[in-house]
């Protein structure tokens, strides 16, 4: 089932919404809708400065008969599908799902760093 309009909208704005303004010029979260998925990708700048942005594969979310479906990449950027979620009815839940820190979408780094925050907080306690 093709994406509406509408979705594509507020795929858009749920992308540019991510990344706080301070951190734009290093980081952003990019969205391309085609057909019946959405591929949403995370950008990053150059360390250097030099050089073009490189793109790397989140998740893809897909419309489907039953609702939306949610698949993964893996660290070549091909998409394996993620049986162990459910499909949800609402692309606000599929939405969701990505943003869950159990299903590691974003990395283990993203995990990494709010395990330290938190050891962190539980230390001083």
């Amino acid at each position: 089932m093709k994406i509406f309009e509408l979705d594509r909208a507020r795929l858009k704005k749920w992308a540019e919404q991510r990344i706080p303004a301070h951190a734009k010029a290093e980081v952003g979260v990019g969205c391309t809708v085609r057909g019946s998925a959405a591929v949403i990708t995370e950008e990053r700048a150059p360390w250097d400065g030099v050089g073009e942005w490189t793109s790397r594969r989140v998740a893809r979310l897909r419309r489907t008969d039953e609702g939306w479906r949610v698949d993964g990449a893996d660290r070549n950027g091909r998409w394996y599908p993620c049986d162990h979620l459910p499909v949800v009815p609402s692309l606000d839940e599929a939405l969701t799902v990505l943003d869950d820190p159990r299903h590691a979408f974003w990395g283990w780094p993203h995990l990494w760093s709010e395990r330290v925050g938190l050891a962190r907080f539980r230390a001083q306690g």
